[in-house]
């Protein structure tokens, strides 16, 4: 079974490096983007992914209030904050039901896949 997961991000060499990493990786992803906060929900509302990949510091909405606005229309979503600022003060901060994880962009080449594994993980025997 393939696990839909939704990445928003508004810088697109990022994005797209991100989207490059996970297509070289053994898992089974279907990959979607979006470029913004607003475009991503609406994509979270028609394609119900099960992980959404999130920017904290988004045009317009951050990725806080997005997080909850995409839980309201897939509350099965793990959702994943990425930010370039320490994690731990982010977790403390910004503690939320809405929020799986965080990531800092620093350690996606090494956190990334084993947190996409807990949560693919979790999705697949909820079936």
């Amino acid at each position: 079974m393939w696990t839909k997961l939704l990445i928003i991000e508004d810088h697109d060499d990022f994005r797209e490096m991100v989207k490059s990493y996970l297509k070289n990786q053994a898992l089974k992803l279907t990959v979607l983007e979006a470029s913004s906060a607003e475009i991503g929900i609406a994509i979270a509302l028609r394609e119900q992914p099960q992980i959404v990949l999130m920017d904290i510091r988004l045009p317009g909405m951050n990725g806080i209030e997005a997080a909850g606005r995409v839980r309201v229309h897939c509350p099965k979503c793990k959702v994943v904050i990425l930010t370039m600022f320490e994690t731990a003060a982010f977790k403390d901060v910004f503690k939320s039901e809405d929020i799986s994880a965080y990531l800092g962009k620093s350690e996606l080449y090494d956190k990334l896949v084993p947190t996409l594994l807990k949560f693919i993980g979790k999705s697949e025997s909820a079936k």
